[in-house]
This record gives C-alpha cells, sequence and structure tokens, in this order.
C-alpha cells in the first residue's frame, strides 16, 4: 500500500471512529431506562405492566394506576407541594392548579388511572379481552411518554433521547412455565387472573345468548372451565400470595371450583383485607354493609373497611361509601359525604358511580350536570344509564327530544342489562308511536319479555295486565281499519292469548 493509501485509510479509520462515538453518544435508551433512570421505585411496576399487557392486562392496568400514583407523589416532592388528600384525581389537580403539570399531562396522568380502575373492575366496563389488551398496550405507551414529560420537573434536567420499544409475548410464556414447573406463586396468581378475567367476559356472552333465547341453549360450560382453571391457579398460591387469598375466596363463595363454601370463602376475604389488599377491603366492607352469608350487617365495620380501600383510590369502594352515606348510620344520614365519595368514584372513570351521581343531582334539580355524567356512563355501557337516558330522550326532559337516539339507547340497554323494566318502556313507546318507524311485533315481544321477567305479583307485572287488553284491542281495532296491514297484525295479536295476556314467552319463540 502506498503513501498516499495509508494516509487516506487512517483518515477513514479516523472519521468513522469519530462518528461512531458521536452516534454511541446520542443512541436512544429504551423506555424501561428510561424509567429507571428518572426513579428506581418506579421501574418494577412499569415493567411489570410492561411485560403482562398482552397476556394479563387487569393486572397490567392496574400496576400502570400504581405508576401514576409514583410519579404524582415524585412530580410533588420536586416541589415541595403537601398533598391533604390520599385520593389520586385530587392529587392531580393540584398539581394542574398549581401549574406543575400542564393540563395535557394532567389529561394524560387521569387516563392512566381510570385505564387502572377498568383493570381492577373489567366486568363492570364490559370489555372484551380483546379491548383490554388494547387498553393495556396503548396505557403502557401512555405512561413511558409521561414519564419523560415528567422528567425536567424531576429532575431540572431535559429527558434524555429515547425511544419505546414494542411489546411481546415472551413473558406470557415464561410466566406459563414458572406457574407450572417452578411453582411461582406470583406466576400461579397471574394466570388465575387472567383465566378468570377471560371467563369472566365468556360468562356474559353466555348469559346474554341465553336470555335472547329464553334459556332454552343456557351453556355455561366453556365460562365453567375458564373460572374452574383460574379457581384452581388461586388454590395453588394463595396460602403465600395475599392477593391469591382474596381471588381464592372469591371463587369459593360463587362457585368458580368444584365446590361452593361461602363461609371459608369470606374468611378468606377478611384474612386478604387485614394483609391490605384493596379488593379485599372494598368486598368486605360491602358485606358489613349489606350482609353476607357468615357476617351480620355492621355500618361502622362498613365504613371501616370501605375508607381502607378508598385510601387505594378503589373506585367501588368509594361508591359503596357514597350509599353508606346517603343510606345513614342509625338514621343519620350525611349527603355531603354521599356526594363527595359519589363524585370521587365517579372522577375514577367507573361508571355505577357515573350513574348514582347523576340520580343525586337529578334529585337537586341539576339536570344538565346529570345529563353528563348520565352520558359517560352510557359511553361505558352501562344499561341504567342507557336506559334513564333514552327515558329523557323520549319525553324531553330537560334535553331536546332525540326519538331514534332514544331508541337505540333502549335496545342497547336491553341487549347488555335485559331488565324487565326497559322492555316494558320501549314497549310503550313504540306502541303510542315515540320512536321512529314503529314495529309493533318488536313491541308485542318486548311486552311478552318484559312480562316473563317481572315478578309475578309486581308493580310492572300488573302494569302489563292492564296494557296488554288495551293494546290487543287496539289492534284489532285497527285490522278493521286497515285491512292491508292484516298479515303484520295477526303477527302481534298472536303474541296474545285468550285472556288478551302476552303468551309465555317460550312459545312465541317457537
Amino acid at each position: 500500500m502506498g503513501s498516499r493509501s495509508a494516509a487516506l485509510f487512517v483518515f477513514l479509520s479516523i472519521a468513522i471512529s469519530r462518528t461512531l462515538i458521536r452516534r454511541a453518544a446520542t443512541v436512544a435508551i429504551d423506555d424501561i431506562e428510561l424509567v429507571r433512570r428518572l426513579d428506581t421505585e418506579l421501574v418494577d411496576d412499569y415493567q411489570l405492566a410492561r411485560n403482562y399487557c398482552l397476556d394479563v392486562p387487569t393486572f397490567a392496568l392496574v400496576h400502570l394506576r400504581s405508576v401514576a400514583h409514583k410519579l404524582v407523589d415524585r412530580l410533588a416532592e420536586a416541589v415541595e407541594i403537601t398533598f391533604k388528600s390520599k385520593n389520586l384525581y385530587d392529587r392531580i389537580e393540584v398539581l394542574n392548579r398549581a401549574k406543575v403539570i400542564d393540563v395535557r399531562l394532567a389529561r394524560q396522568i387521569h387516563k392512566l388511572r381510570s385505564e387502572g380502575n377498568k383493570g381492577a373492575h373489567p366486568e363492570k366496563y364490559r370489555l372484551s379481552q380483546q379491548q383490554l389488551v388494547e387498553l393495556a398496550r396503548k396505557a403502557v405507551e401512555i405512561a413511558a411518554k409521561m414519564v419523560a414529560e415528567s422528567y425536567p420537573v424531576i429532575t431540572q434536567q431535559g429527558a434524555p433521547q429515547w425511544q419505546f420499544e414494542p411489546v411481546d409475548q415472551i413473558a406470557g410464556r415464561e410466566l406459563c412455565y414458572r406457574a407450572v414447573m417452578e411453582n411461582d406463586h406470583q406466576a400461579q396468581y397471574l394466570v388465575g387472573t387472567s383465566l378468570k378475567a377471560k371467563g369472566l367476559m365468556q360468562r356474559e356472552r353466555e348469559l346474554s345468548f341465553a336470555m335472547a333465547n329464553d334459556n332454552r341453549d343456557f351453556n355455561l360450560d366453556a365460562s365453567g372451565e375458564l373460572l374452574k382453571q383460574a379457581s384452581y391457579w388461586f388454590e395453588r398460591a394463595y396460602e403465600h400470595h395475599d392477593e391469591a387469598k382474596f381471588e381464592h375466596g372469591v371463587a369459593l363463595i360463587h362457585g368458580y371450583g368444584d365446590t361452593i363454601d361461602q363461609a371459608r370463602g369470606e374468611a378468606f376475604v377478611q384474612q386478604a383485607a387485614e394483609a391490605g389488599v384493596a379488593g379485599a377491603q372494598a368486598l368486605l366492607g360491602y358485606f358489613y354493609l349489606s350482609g353476607g352469608h357468615s357476617i351480620e350487617q355492621n355500618l361502622a365495620l362498613a365504613e371501616h373497611y370501605l375508607l381502607l380501600a378508598a385510601e387505594q383510590d378503589q373506585a367501588e369502594a368509594m361508591a359503596n361509601l357514597g350509599v353508606l352515606y346517603h343510606q345513614g348510620q342509625n338514621g343519620d344520614v350525611d349527603e355531603q359525604k354521599a356526594r363527595h365519595f359519589t363524585e370521587q368514584a365517579a372522577n375514577t372513570g367507573y361508571p355505577v358511580a357515573q350513574y348514582h351521581l347523576a340520580l343525586m343531582l337529578m334529585q337537586q334539580g341539576q339536570l344538565s350536570q346529570a345529563v353528563q355524567w348520565l352520558e359517560q356512563a352510557a359511553k361505558q355501557r352501562y344499561p341504567d344509564a342507557m336506559a334513564t337516558l333514552a327515558r329523557m330522550l323520549i319525553d324531553g326532559d330537560g334535553v331536546e327530544k332525540q326519538p331514534q337516539r332514544a331508541a337505540d339507547y333502549y335496545r342497547e340497554a336491553i341487549r347488555l342489562g335485559g331488565q324487565a323494566q326497559t322492555m316494558f318502556e320501549l314497549a310503550l313507546a313504540i306502541f303510542n308511536e315515540e320512536v321512529p318507524q314503529p314495529d309493533l311485533v318488536e313491541g308485542a315481544t318486548l311486552l311478552q319479555a318484559a312480562y316473563h321477567y317481572a315478578g309475578d305479583g309486581s308493580d310492572l307485572h300488573s302494569a302489563i295486565e292492564q296494557l296488554s287488553p288495551q293494546v290487543v284491542n287496539a289492534i284489532e281495532g285497527r285490522c278493521q281499519q286497515q285491512p292491508q296491514e292484516l298479515p303484520l297484525l295477526q303477527l302481534v295479536l298472536a303474541k296474545f292469548d285468550s285472556q288478551k295476556l302476552p303468551k309465555p314467552f317460550r312459545s312465541a319463540l317457537e
């Protein structure tokens, strides 16, 4: 090699080395390293959520809520703010009002808090497994971005260059291996949690199908098998794992395994509650509020355990505290506390609480605010909220009349909740021609179903017995006036017996 070629080679080597050094200096770290650099106390929850968001999304969402809690505390420490409330919603709002975080970041933290509550109560939000997985996957990415945006406030330095690494399912496969081969109690709990979530969603689909077919195909085998497997893994882990002990107790109470043992199940729930498990504290508080199998009603103990769970941002506990204070202890009603805790639960995104808060506001004449909360609960497919909104939209009660939207809400509420009162109301709206393009056959079928599901001797049962002859008489009169509609009207009349009462619902489907 000549001297000029050698010199050129050396020059190029130096240039390449310098380029590589510069690139190495600016290479992006991954999201786990970003979280670790900000706070090592955050990384365990974040990594657990990331690892299991595709296989156990409920578990991942709960841990991301924990990330939100800890991040809010770190932000407050950085600017020397002391919180008065233990509630996460209140703490986020304190930081927002103090301009420690901007509105956009506040919304991100609120979203993570809300998604965490969905993980804690997936059955209350009527989400499919696929929806939960997608929710958890997106929430992990939101959490990483949230950490990056909080970095300058907490460290007084700009966030390092970072990139989000796509999640994979390797951790899920390792989880099953550890549960089976290594007798890992945490892994056994997580496998049980995943199976339970899938089982409850499958059970809801089975029950909806059974109701639509008048119980003729009442088959719970698929959900039963999933719940039985979940019960098995909880039983494997419960002696060494407090959350598994709680779930094992729930499984015994509901009979997810081979046997039902309510007294023993309640005892395990109580033990888990004493160990600080928020879900167990909330359930034990509910048992003391309403009475359990072996637990007598005790409102003082109900308040005690519900408050413990509420301090951990447990939405169902907050909602039940609202019920407790609304009903009163020994006749001592506290509407201010009832409103406070119901509103806190509603702010977590819990649809049951959003509905209860709407009812409170309606009683106080605050219809516009009530409608806003009803809308939020209805968006989460809560049947009672949908039915109430439908009623208001039909009557124009505090809102503009929107008959088509009302009919849509009624039908969705019936599909999801199957409540006889809702069926009756839509049937009435159809026969009164309060909805667009009223289908008289649909109305008669709904009246049959409502009569079938209403309890004998109930007010609704009596109301249908009074209304049905009027409907039949009106249809018979229409047959004479509009003979061209006779085939359709005869289908309607076929839904009623000789006494002009709805026939048994089964006969209409056969």
